[in-house]
């Protein structure tokens, strides 16, 4: 049975043990008694339905069919018409489940008629409600949605709505498949004024029913937005289908889906960890619950998300099992196909042996002969049906086999690429530690030769820039080896220092000072300081110091007219710093670049392309985000967002 098929059925039950549906009955005046006897047929012939839909539930249509027939006939003799036509439209729809769709349309149809004969609106219904199913399970879109939107427009009054709001689903499930997305919306948004008309209030008798009715509409509302990419609101209405759930009683099918659209949710949005979460809770609800369709989906969507997540041997061993699942499904089906056959083959004997004694047929031996004949040519198409399919499964085993082969090939080759890159980027980097240390090796060298000479006389002023000069090649050398071994510590420590309760004002103020020598003259070094003075916070004050420090000397490094402004500001339970200078700005095709490691827009320049990626590593460190501020154009600008906790 498929999980379409135990949908339609919980939502009859649903429709048929509410108080609603009884309240209607007894208001339509459908209770009937005989004269003279105290039966009650309401209820009796609801007992019918009943058992009807027992038979339908475990997929015994033949027993479905001469129980329907006689029951009908009590239900038409004591004026039960509304479960007369119940019971005919669930052996409609066994029919349908059970692929025999010339026979659900021809009862659909004489259903149909005679509802229109009778003018009973909710016979006519139910004929175009099946009709729509019908198509539906046979891929034709547009009859289905012709025919359910029929079956929405006859819907009468005061009925219960339970079957409505499936022809709402259904309705909805075609036009996702056809792509009319426009037309889905339409739909759901008619669905949504009706399902409101049913609030769930808590305690309330109706409220399981009206919460079965408002988990239908969400579920397929989250459907649409899945399949239109407006991700936000699909969880959003996911929850609210699992809210709902949840006051109707968890029911396995429906929590099933519910898994099934947050696994999709998660891998659409590319969060595999949650999708492998889902995926996995999928597929044991799947597992818990008896319908092997449920498990074939489950295995197929963990099979995927393991896939995407690179967990290839894990895939492969699941596409064996939704493969051997297959399998055993295709054969099962051979097998009920064949008993089918066999039964059609035993009555068509028996017919033909009361013929041949009737006539006295002269050729009985070759009419069996023939009817055998028939049977076996019956027999060897159903067997060659189930190699035919056995085939394709292998065949999309070795695709899927082939798949993750060229998947693991596309890995090695990332990882090759990444291995040659690290390569080069180590290359890159003896290569400008070589550089930038033996420029300054050079300069200390040659200058202290030249203070070191017996006989070289200098003036004082020359020696002292002589002395100046060195100094500021040591200092260069010093935060090359600063910057190296800081990066070092970041990346082979996770651990930070214990936080200090320090104040945000002070921060800035001493960054302020420790750059100040560096800026130009004609450049005014400013703060702009939204925090009170006695603040305090719970914080690293040297890390984010030393991360100021770099992007004020960036800044006082291109900046030679204007200003530098060093502003903090609170915002909830963050510290949010900005740098902004006057300087030339940073190209547009370079924002992303400034933040690599030995990155430098100008080769020419003194540094090492260190100071902005030791700066975002600090803050990442720290929890934050350090960030170039793409919509300033004064100049360059850098925000610095750090959590903290404040102290009171």
């Amino acid at each position: 049975m498929t999980h379409k098929r135990k949908f339609s059925l919980l939502v009859l039950i649903v429709a048929l043990s509410g108080p609603l549906l009884f309240s209607c009955q007894h208001g339509t005046g459908s209770k009937a008694i005989s004269s003279g006897s105290s039966v009650d047929w309401n209820d009796s012939c609801f007992a019918l339905l009943k058992q009807a839909l027992t038979y339908y539930n475990n997929n015994e249509t033949d027993s479905l069919e001469q129980y329907a027939a006689w029951s009908m006939k009590v239900c038409a003799e004591h004026n039960q018409r509304q479960w007369y036509y119940n019971i005919w439209a669930v052996l409609a729809e066994a029919y349908v489940w059970d692929n025999q769709f010339d026979k659900a349309t021809d009862e659909a149809c004489r259903m149909q008629e005679e509802a229109e004969k009778h003018k009973e609106g909710f016979g006519l219904f139910l004929a175009y409600k099946t009709l729509g199913i019908g198509y539906a399970h046979a891929d034709n879109g547009k009859e289905a949605e012709a025919y359910l939107k029929k079956a929405i427009d006859l819907f009468p009054e005061g009925t219960t709505p339970a079957e409505l709001f499936y022809c709402y689903h259904s309705l909805c499930q075609e036009q996702l498949k056809m792509k009319r997305y426009t037309a889905v919306d339409s739909t759901l948004r008619v669905w949504l004024t009706a399902v409101n008309r049913y609030p769930v209030i808590v305690g309330d008798s109706d409220a399981t029913v009206h919460a079965n009715f408002h988990f239908s509409y969400h579920s397929a509302h989250a459907d649409y937005l899945l399949a239109t990419g407006n991700y936000q609101q699909a969880k959003m209405a996911i929850d609210s289908a699992a809210y709902h759930e949840n006051i109707a009683g968890n029911n396995d099918l429906n929590l099933i889906t519910i898994a099934q659209q947050r696994t999709q949710l998660a891998s659409k949005q590319g969060h595999i960890d949650e999708a492998l979460r889902h995926s996995t809770r999928l597929l044991e609800l799947a597992r818990k619950n008896t319908d092997s369709s449920n498990l074939t989906v489950a295995l197929e969507e963990h099979a995927n998300v393991l896939e995407e997540a690179g967990h290839f041997e894990e895939a492969l061993k699941i596409y064996h099992q939704l493969d051997e699942l297959k399998d055993s499904l295709s054969a099962i089906d051979q097998h009920d196909q064949l008993n089918h056959l066999n039964k059609k083959y035993a009555v068509s004997e028996l017919q033909a042996a009361n013929a041949q004694l009737e006539q006295r047929s002269r050729f009985t031996t070759g009419s069996i002969a023939m009817i055998m004949g028939i049977g076996a040519i019956l027999i060897f198409l159903v067997y060659n049906s189930r190699w035919s399919r056995q085939l394709e499964i292998k065949n999309q085993q070795l695709q899927r086999e082939r798949n993750v082969v060229v998947a693991q090939n596309k890995q090695l080759v990332i990882e090759r690429d990444h291995a040659e890159a690290a390569s080069r980027a180590k290359t890159a980097f003896i290569q400008s530690m070589t550089h930038e240390i033996r420029t300054p090796l050079n300069h200390i060298s040659g200058f202290t030769q030249v203070l070191a000479m017996p006989d070289m006389e200098l003036p004082a002023a020359e020696r002292l820039e002589i002395s100046q000069r060195i100094q500021e090649g040591t200092h260069h050398l010093t935060n090359i080896l600063d910057d190296l071994i800081q990066i070092s510590d970041l990346e082979s420590s996770t651990d930070l220092p214990p936080a200090e309760n320090y104040y945000p004002a002070l921060i800035v103020a001493q960054a302020l000072e420790v750059v100040r020598p560096s800026v130009a003259a004609d450049v005014a070094l400013k703060s702009h300081c939204l925090v009170p003075d006695d603040m305090q916070v719970s914080t690293h004050p040297h890390l984010i110091q030393t991360v100021l420090t770099r992007l004020l000397d960036n800044a006082a490094k291109f900046t030679h007219l204007g200003s530098i402004t060093l502003s903090l500001k609170q915002e909830g339970d963050r510290l949010h710093f900005s740098v902004a200078d006057t300087g030339p700005g940073i190209p547009a095709d370079k924002r992303d670049f400034i933040f690599e490691r030995f990155a430098k827009l100008d080769s020419f320049a003194q540094g090492t392309g260190l100071g902005l990626s030791v700066a975002r590593m600090i803050a990442e460190r720290l929890g934050g985000t350090l960030t170039l501020d793409s919509d300033y154009t004064g100049g360059s600008k850098f925000d610095l967002i750090i959590p903290v906790s404040f102290k009171s």
